[in-house]
């Protein structure tokens, strides 16, 4: 179901440099954060409906470059997270009441909150698989790989 726009709205962008220009824009007002990720998954998934739908739809050729953009950023995002394991350690403050308090809030808010930089960056790898998975429907991409996987379930329950 393809959108038509009245005559006194403009057609939505359910452009994949859309979504990204929205993360963009987040991180500029203020950095990526649970909201921000919220939102952006939010365009994500309206761009993966419409992909879903027939509602968008891009050549081979045209997803190529795109698709390439956002492997580029799995890659950086995964570099990242190796760059960020640490967060995922309590940070030694001394063995004191105090040091040990700070140590504790300082982990929670690095990797544990669901506001953290882990749970973040997290957040923000799914959108770049749901926006891939947004193009490769949207090229006709996908259809193969589902197909696959059908079939493949169906000889595990045979």
């Amino acid at each position: 179901m393809a959108f038509e726009a009245d005559g006194g709205q403009a057609a939505p962008d359910f452009s994949i440099g859309s979504a990204m220009g929205a993360a963009a824009k987040y991180v500029e007002a203020g950095g990526l954060n649970q909201a921000a990720i919220a939102k952006v998954s939010a365009e994500t998934q309206k761009l993966v409906a419409a992909a879903k739908s027939g509602g968008f739809k891009i050549t081979e050729e045209g997803v190529k470059p795109l698709r390439e953009a956002l492997a580029n950023m799995s890659e950086e995002l995964s570099a990242l997270g190796t760059r960020t394991t640490r967060l995922s350690e309590a940070p030694q403050l001394g063995d004191h009441p105090y040091g040990k308090a700070v140590a504790a809030h300082d982990h929670k808010g690095a990797a544990q909150a669901s506001n953290s930089a882990s749970a973040v960056l997290e957040q923000f790898k799914q959108v770049v698989r749901d926006a891939d998975e947004a193009l490769a429907r949207a090229a006709g991409l996908y259809k193969g790989v589902e197909d696959r996987a059908i079939d493949a379930t169906k000889k595990i329950q045979a």
